[in-house]
């Protein structure tokens, strides 16, 4: 090798020690600040055609860390929001509605009133029980007012969350096209990037938890970030933009808006219906999903309660007409909601059950079986608009005209169904089940609860309008004819004779309708499947949701906690990739002014070559 050769290496290498000290001294600065990434400086060596050194590159700085921990632990930011975000609502849901232990809970209010009516079979006519009765319904009945209103308030803050979720994100976004345009400024003037992309990592990691996204690198070291499903979020130097418009007042059951995403091409997608995961989808989930089947499961309670105590069965007579027996029914008393149940065996000795459901409106008609929570019988609506039992029969008969069974008005506007001898059919029962809108001689049944919202009316469970059940929690109340008197839990006829005042029929037929009888339950609640619906008594269905609501907050408790726990584990993986480690970089140092000072000498002892040699020229 040459002097000059020689020299040129010694010069190289002097100026890449310094590059390096520098870098060094930066990175052990930068130990403490989170994000920093560890840098380091490439060479590049070039030869002369002797193969002798011509220069060195030492201008290019890189940043150390793992690529693919890093782009984990991002795609786990999205999981771990989002069950964080559940389970944070959950729980607080579950205080809402509270334990089986706890007295407040609607789990033991139910209980409290099942033993005040067990308390007044035992001394009907004693009146400080009757008066129990009514003060536990109303707790009850307040309870269930205040627990939808807790909960519709959740929505609104799940709304308001998202709203703010939505701004949040459009900064990061923009922020990112800030840092973006930057690089590809610094990279087309050759200066250093390392620093920026530590930043643009930082933005991308906040992102990453509202939203699961799929992040690429196209030219000049620009990003390209897409949904989940594939849309675009950021594309060539241009983010989207999110819309949101908030919904100030959620109604019972109604949703409320999603997130529009407009591209810079002007295309418009919906970004919760193509995100998987991330607070912003959990928002929006809890929103419309899990917080409105807890609303719906409070209906469901309310509902199924007041029909408990409002409902009666009317039963039918037993008729023959000639070889065929069947029954007749008066349908006169049929309400909006109610039913009629007929039970027969076909000819194929198959049995079979029809529910017959009364409506105000036709256009809801025809019904669907899911109409009743019931997943053996076949449902039919029956447009009892009219008021008129001839009317009525009639539709009846349109609608059983397929059944094999022989359906007609009896001559006194009276419902007549009967097997068919020949068929042969067999009709085994004939009942329908009605609300009472009276307080006495109608039965055993008592309207204990009303609906509220516009005047006090009697709940029969309607159709109409979205269907009375929806947002019922909010609105039950107890019947303020039972408030003015409550020895109505008792007396339940006047004529012919009143009944006497120590009688227990009606209080034992409202504590065995709220305890004992058993009916299926809506499964659109949350509670069951189409399939296997939950079947029980009233207070059993309100044990359940309690269960129910525990039982979800502790698992998405559980699985907040696992994601958690993963994430964690990468995000320690991910900074020890990247981490600056002190004791090294001060080793490094040394190792660095150790090569440097060599360098210098090897330039000291070639200068003093040269003077030796012009000493001799």
């Amino acid at each position: 090798m040459g002097l000059t050769s020689a020299l040129n290496t010694a010069v190289f290498g002097i100026t890449y020690n310094q590059r390096q000290l520098d870098v060094t001294a930066t990175n052990i600065a930068n130990a403490d600040t989170a994000g920093y990434s560890k840098k380091t400086i490439s060479a590049d060596v070039y030869f002369d055609g002797m193969g002798n050194v011509a220069g060195m590159n030492a201008t290019e700085v890189r940043r150390i860390l793992d690529e693919q921990i890093q782009a984990d632990y991002f795609n786990s930011l999205a999981d771990t929001n989002y069950a964080k975000q559940i389970a944070e609502f959950t729980d607080r849901l579950d205080d809402i509605f509270g334990t089986i232990g706890d007295k407040s809970s609607l789990s033991s209010l139910a209980g409290e009133l099942a033993s005040s009516l067990a308390v007044l079979v035992n001394d009907p006519g004693n009146y400080a029980a009757q008066s129990d009765v009514v003060a536990v319904a109303d707790a009850f009945a307040r309870e269930l007012n205040a627990s939808y209103e807790q909960i519709a308030d959740l929505r609104q803050e799940a709304d308001d969350l998202l709203a703010s979720q939505t701004d949040t994100v459009n900064g990061l976004l923009s922020s990112i096209e800030d840092i973006d345009e930057a690089i590809r400024d610094a990279t087309q003037s050759g200066v250093s990037t390392a620093d920026m992309e530590d930043e643009r990592d930082r933005l991308i990691e906040q992102l990453s938890g509202y939203l699961d996204v799929n992040v690429s690198k196209g030219s000049n070291d620009t990003l390209f970030i897409q949904t989940a499903d594939g849309q675009q979020l950021y594309a060539d130097n241009q983010a989207s933009t999110l819309s949101f418009s908030s919904s100030h007042s959620l109604q019972p059951g109604q949703s409320g808006n999603s997130v529009t995403v407009t591209t810079p091409g002007g295309t418009t997608y919906d970004l919760i219906a193509g995100s998987r995961s991330g607070s912003m989808v959990a928002t929006a989930e809890l929103r419309d999903d899990i917080l409105t089947e807890a609303q719906t499961q409070l209906d469901t309670i309310a509902a199924e309660i007041s029909l408990a105590f409002s409902n009666v069965t009317v039963e039918s007579t037993a008729v023959t007409v000639g070889l065929d027996d069947g029954f007749d029914l008066d349908v006169s008393a049929l309400q909006s909601g109610n039913t009629i149940t007929v039970e027969y065996t076909d000819t194929g000795g198959v049995a079979q059950t029809v529910t017959l459901v009364g409506v105000d409106d036709a256009t809801l008609l025809p019904l669907v079986d899911s109409a009743t929570a019931n997943p053996n019988d076949t449902v039919y609506g029956i447009d009892i608009s009219s008021g008129t039992p001839a009317t009525i029969i009639t539709n009846i008969i349109a609608a059983l005209g397929g059944t094999g069974l022989q359906v007609s008005n009896n001559g006194s506007d009276e419902l007549r169904v009967l097997g068919d001898n020949t068929g042969p059919t067999t009709i085994e029962s004939l009942t329908a089940d009605v609300t009472v809108t009276g307080s006495t001689d109608q039965g055993l049944g008592l309207a204990i609860f009303v609906d509220s919202r516009d005047a006090p009316e009697l709940f029969s469970d309607a159709l109409e309008d979205g269907g009375q059940r929806v947002g019922y929690a909010n609105a039950i109340a107890v019947n303020p004819d039972l408030l003015a008197d409550s020895a109505l839990l008792v007396n339940y006829q006047t004529t012919p004779t009143a009944n006497t005042a120590n009688d227990p029929a009606r209080a034992q037929y409202l504590s065995e309708a709220l305890t004992s009888s058993t009916i299926y339950f809506d499964p659109g609640a949350g509670i069951g499947s189409s399939s296997t619906p939950f079947q029980g008594s009233v207070i059993d269905y309100v044990n359940q949701t309690v269960a129910f609501q525990g039982n979800q907050a502790e698992d998405a408790a559980t699985y907040a906690d696992s994601k958690e726990a993963l994430t964690m584990n990468l995000a320690i993986r991910y900074e020890e990739s990247y981490a600056v480690d002190l004791d090294t970089e001060l080793a490094f140092m040394v190792q660095l002014e150790n090569a440097y000072a060599a360098n210098a000498r090897v330039m000291q002892t070639i200068k003093e070559l040269f003077d030796e040699l012009l000493n001799i020229v």
